[in-house]
Parts: C-alpha cells; sequence; structure tokens
C-alpha cells in the first residue's frame, strides 16, 4: 500500500457531534451528521521473484521509510513516542498543506513469517491499519498479500436518516472503488519488484 492510497482510505473527517450532557435536563445530543463506517481492502498476487527479496523490499518501502521519500517526504525515525516501540518513521513535506506528515508505526514483524503489520497515521482522527505478507512459492516465486483496514465517513443524506441500508449502498461503491484502486497499485508495485536485482 502506498501512502498516497492510505491518503485517499482516510478523509478528514470533522463530526458534529454534541458533546455529553452535563445536566440531567440537558437536550440529547444532536445525531452525527457524518459517521465513519469499517471497511477493509485486500489483494494478492504471485510475483516472480524469492521471497526473502519482496520481503527485504517491503521493509525498505515501510520500516524504512523509503515509499515516503520516493513521493517527496524527509523522513525521520520517531524518537519521541514511546509507543513506537517497534520503530516508526514519520515523513514531513513542509510544502503540502493538505498531509505535511504522515507517520507509519510498526505494530509488528515477523521474520519467519515475512509478515509485517502497520498502521499509518494522518492528520485525520482514523488510522489505517495495513498487513503486508510474503510466503514462498518455490525458490523464484512468491505470493505477497496486502490487507488494509480503516473507516470511510459517510455524511447523512440530504433527506432521511443514516440507516444501515443507507450506509450499506454508500460503502458499497466506495469499496469496490478502493479495491480496484489496491488492485492498480500492486500492479505497479509488482512490476517494480520483477525489476529488483
Amino acid at each position: 500500500m502506498t501512502l498516497r492510497l492510505a491518503a485517499g482510505l482516510i478523509a478528514a473527517v470533522v463530526l458534529t457531534v454534541s458533546g455529553p450532557a452535563l445536566a440531567e435536563d440537558a437536550p440529547p445530543p444532536a445525531p452525527a451528521e457524518t459517521v465513519l463506517a469499517p471497511f477493509s481492502d485486500h489483494y494478492t498476487m504471485l510475483v516472480e521473484k524469492p521471497a526473502d527479496v519482496v520481503w527485504a523490499h517491503l521493509k525498505r518501502l515501510y520500516v524504512d521509510g523509503e515509499r515516503m521519500r520516493q513521493q517527496g517526504f524527509s523522513v525521520s525515525q520517531v524518537t519521541d513516542d514511546p509507543t513506537a516501540w517497534l520503530g516508526a518513521v514519520r515523513g514531513v513535506v513542509a510544502s503540502n498543506t493538505s498531509r505535511p506528515q504522515v507517520t507509519i508505526m510498526v505494530s509488528g514483524i515477523d521474520e519467519k513469517a515475512r509478515l509485517l503489520t502497520l498502521m499509518i497515521v494522518l492528520e485525520n482522527p482514523v488510522p489505517a491499519y495495513v498487513i503486508h505478507q510474503v510466503t514462498a512459492d518455490g525458490p523464484d516465486a512468491s505470493i505477497y498479500q496486502t490487507i488494509i483496514q480503516t473507516q470511510w465517513p459517510v455524511k447523512k443524506p440530504d433527506s432521511g436518516e443514516l440507516t444501515p441500508e443507507y450506509i450499506r449502498e454508500k460503502m458499497q461503491a466506495d469499496v469496490a472503488f478502493h479495491n480496484s484502486e489496491v488492485a492498480e497499485i500492486m500492479k505497479r508495485e509488482k512490476a517494480v519488484i520483477e525489476a529488483l536485482d
């Protein structure tokens, strides 16, 4: 998953929900005008490179921050957050007012299973959780799978309420779009990986 996709997955959302009532006779909170609905993307592909080559490439991209460097971010290790206990990198682009900072925190890394889990944090309320796994498919090929989980904003319709049926209808189109975006990104990544020495 690229940071471009992560930015697409997580829009800046302002929820219009009242705070908790302070008195028993206070009016109930106003209904939400926007809710965040959970969804996931996933993609699996065969890559004509040994699993160890693909695994090393993924760690360079996300653990070392190379993906953010490719996108013009100035990247540094996160040293001011004790919750980055498995490591994290922060990318900053001062000239980008819409996405000046991205943090990729490692939430799990298993060298034997070639399993990397990440939390990608942007300037909005919902991080994206990403799982990458590489398994060998013989000595010269591998299966590369990515799974992304996050939430997506759904606005209340102009006439009506936010119902499960309405959200399902809206989310089906959004999820289909995001799954197609992930597929395109992964196809481009396959070409990059297969061109590695």
